[in-house]
């Protein structure tokens, strides 16, 4: 039987380099990574699990406990946790608790003798006591879409009081003023939270609760059905029913069918959480949606980092936003009923035919998908603005984040003075961005300690520096962001260069049958831990820390190799755009799952994608206009959803490109190369509209002397700092071959010259 030396001695690399392809560790080299799974093939070798277990005290599986697995959203939760999981190479056990203490407790003990080495839990109630088997053995915890009082501990929830607040606010809208509320038990904080968040609905439009229209009993059909009943009996004939989770929604609509009341003409009836399956059949009920999947995503993310992590960890509480989806079941849609009464009246006639007694007997309205239905974005409700958000996260007064700290040269990092360049307005100097430093040699300089890894190979989320070096580089220049790659470039081939520099040669796409086998992108839950080290990294240092996405187009190209896609989009252009459309899809997930959980933590959002070169658009401009602008706004959809200030990246001449940029939303345009734009001409064009970034020659980077240097950031301030709309950067990437003296020049020239005093100054000369 093969060992792992052996599999090591085939491949040419470490026993410790196997281990970390075997357990997917995103850090080693593809090519390293191909090799590797070649041998393991080549010797059929099987990893000993019981003795891995042994010696890593570990055992790879973790524990998920749900209150009812047939409800779809603990089922859609759960596939969420299993997914992140297994990319990571753990085993879920699935425990099912029925809200119930005692059953609770028996699947605690089992998973804990089973020595687990992690659980995601929803309790059946708030009392940490009842935990006290998980805190006891301070087992990694985190707590699903509840909280628990008494034990500061990881937790992921939906946003339920703003979702309950927006949902009897739509209510309110369409006129309703009795609104029943059937909620889950008063144990639980997720039915409380939703209590909280219809109360607050009333109040805002002047209505007291009713407290006899408040009804807790279970989250099950069941008590649905019952707690209906029992309001129509006592004769408080509500308008409008809001139910408290779907099994519930399900219960009221059976009860109102059985009695002969119609939905929505006779009931409203909203609730929290979709029917999954049924809502695609039959789309008729108006909802809140918690992002299920998502939430589950998050969970094993905080667990598995919480297991990865060599230091302790705060708790961390992440709360995701929902959704209300507008449909039929609240009434939105009477009024258009009403000018088709005949077709509803028909049909509801021929349902109640069919179905006098049962649950189909209660609807009135057409059975068909809403052309109107509606899907908006639930804001938190003490959702603040930019700058108090950032003063939040980085634990400072915003008042105070100009000033300088001792150990610097120069200013303290501001992202809010960056803000305010994108929003077209002044700060107290002008901003500096780089929004990719690759050379090694010029971090070394200015943390002026040798850093202890190879850059070129830090390449979870296309990463090349640690977050905290990363920061700590930007906190010491006075730079006021820095960005957090979220890379998926699959099946590029790269060749070594004599100075040990890997380049791109070519894309291995060449098929449809090549399509199956794309290169993995690094799993969700290593990219958002990855952002959260920047997070903590930024703490208190005014830097911004902002999300940089790949995108479809350039990505698409490079996968197949630039030259021959150039060629397929004339021969065999669905073949491309079927690529684009993979890429767009899991880039489209990715973009969404940061911007819902870190919106209000993220400077801004960067679209990373070379479109066009140094003569225009890369395709035809009427070929480019069918297949750019409607995928480029689905991918751009959540950041515009969350308000973030959007930022695309291109190389190449832009005179095409930003009108179609501008008309998408975008606020902002890197890096403007100053071998084929003149950006001069454009920040007066398009002030007001787009903001720029970069410009300043790597070439005179990498050739010039430090006066020359200095002159060239003094005319860019005079010219181009004037009313915001600019912020000051390198035209590429910071590269090896720069030296790192005359990059620090280029940044002390800007802390000299961008100062807006003394620029208003020259201009009232």
């Amino acid at each position: 039987m093969s060992t792992i030396t052996d599999v090591a001695r085939r491949a040419g690399v470490s026993p410790a380099t196997v281990s970390r392809v075997i357990n997917d560790v995103p850090n080693v080299n593809p090519a390293t990574r191909a090799r590797v799974g070649q041998a393991i093939r080549d010797l059929a070798y099987v990893p000993n699990v019981v003795a891995r277990s042994l010696r890593s005290k570990r055992t790879s599986s973790l524990a998920l406990l749900v209150p009812d697995i047939t409800n779809g959203f603990w089922t859609t939760v759960a596939r969420g946790v299993e997914d992140a999981a297994l990319r990571r190479g753990y085993s879920v056990f699935l425990c099912n608790t029925d809200e119930n203490l005692a059953k609770q407790q028996r699947y605690l003990s089992l998973v804990t003798s089973q020595r687990a080495d992690g659980i995601i839990i929803a309790p059946c109630d708030s009392d940490a006591a009842n935990l006290s088997a998980l805190r006891g053995r301070d087992l990694p915890t985190v707590v699903i879409d509840r909280r628990v009082e008494g034990w500061d501990v990881d937790s992921v929830t939906g946003d339920s009081f703003s979702g309950a607040r927006a949902l009897v606010g739509h209510l309110r809208q369409l006129g309703h003023e009795r609104i029943a509320m059937f909620s889950g038990p008063s144990h639980t904080s997720t039915a409380e939270d939703r209590v909280a968040g219809y109360c607050a609905a009333l109040e805002e439009s002047g209505i007291a609760p009713d407290v006899r229209l408040i009804r807790r009993g279970e989250f099950r059909a069941s008590s649905g059905e019952q707690l209906t009943n029992e309001l129509l009996d006592e004769g408080l004939c509500p308008t409008a029913i809001f139910a408290a989770n779907n099994a519930v929604a399900v219960g009221v609509i059976e009860a109102l069918g059985k009695r002969g009341r119609r939905i929505p003409n006779d009931v409203a009836v909203v609730c929290f959480d979709d029917l999954p399956n049924l809502s695609q059949l039959f789309p008729f009920l108006t909802v809140v949606v918690q992002p299920a999947y998502d939430m589950g995503i998050n969970a094993a993310q905080l667990l598995l980092s919480r297991l990865d992590s060599e230091v302790p960890l705060k708790a961390r509480h992440v709360v995701l936003p929902a959704r209300l989806i507008v449909r039929y079941s609240c009434g939105s849609q009477l009024p258009a009923a009403a000018r088709a009464a005949g077709e509803a009246a028909v049909e509801g006639q021929a349902a109640a035919a069919a179905d006098p007694h049962g649950a189909l007997s209660g609807f009135s309205l057409p059975l068909r998908r809403a052309d109107g239905e509606r899907s908006i974005l639930v804001k938190p409700a003490q959702a603040g603005g930019n700058r108090d958000s950032y003063a939040r996260l980085n634990g400072l007064d915003a008042r105070a984040v100009a000033g300088n700290r001792p150990d610097s040269h120069y200013d303290r990092p501001d992202v809010t003075r960056l803000l305010r360049a994108f929003q077209h307005q002044e700060a107290d100097r002008l901003p500096h961005l780089e929004f990719w430093v690759t050379s090694k040699a010029v971090y070394e300089y200015v943390l002026a300690h040798e850093l202890k890894y190879d850059i070129a190979d830090a390449r979870v989320g296309g990463q090349t520096i640690a977050p905290e070096d990363h920061v700590e580089f930007a906190r010491r220049l006075g730079m006021d962001a820095v960005a957090c790659n979220f890379s998926w470039r699959p099946n590029n081939v790269f060749a070594r260069a004599a100075d040990g520099t890997e380049h791109y040669v070519d894309g291995t796409v060449k098929s449809p049958v090549d399509l199956e086998s794309l290169e993995r992108p690094v799993p969700l839950t290593d990219q958002l831990s990855y952002l959260e080290r920047y997070l903590r990294a930024a703490q208190g240092t005014g830097v911004g820390v902002f999300a940089n996405f790949t995108s479809f187009f350039d990505s698409a190209m490079l996968a197949i190799g630039v030259t021959d896609a150039l060629y397929m989009f004339h021969d065999n252009r669905a073949f491309v755009e079927r690529l684009m459309d993979i890429l767009l899809m899991h880039q489209e997930q990715v973009v969404r799952a940061v911007c819902d959980r870190f919106a209000q933590d993220l400077a801004f959002v960067l679209i990373n994608d070379d479109v066009a070169y140094n003569a225009g658009l890369m395709i035809r401009p009427e070929m480019f206009m069918e297949i750019f602008p409607h995928r480029m706004r689905r991918l751009i959809a959540p950041a515009k959803e969350h308000g973030k200030l959007l930022a695309m990246h291109s190389d190449g001449k832009m005179d095409h490109l930003l009108p179609i940029l501008h008309e998408l939303g975008f606020h902002a345009v890197h890096p403007i190369e100053p071998e084929c734009n003149d950006i001069f001409a454009l920040k007066e064009k398009w002030a007001g509209k787009l903001a720029f970034v970069g410009n300043i020659p790597t070439v005179l980077l990498a050739y010039g002397n430090k006066a020359e240097i200095e002159q060239e950031v003094k005319e860019y301030c005079s010219r181009l700092a004037p009313g915001g709309g600019y912020v000051l950067g390198s035209s590429t990437s910071i590269m090896d071959g720069i030296p790192p003296e005359n990059f620090v020049a280029m940044v002390e020239a800007v802390h000299k010259y961008g100062r807006y005093d003394a620029l208003r100054a020259q201009r009232t000369m």
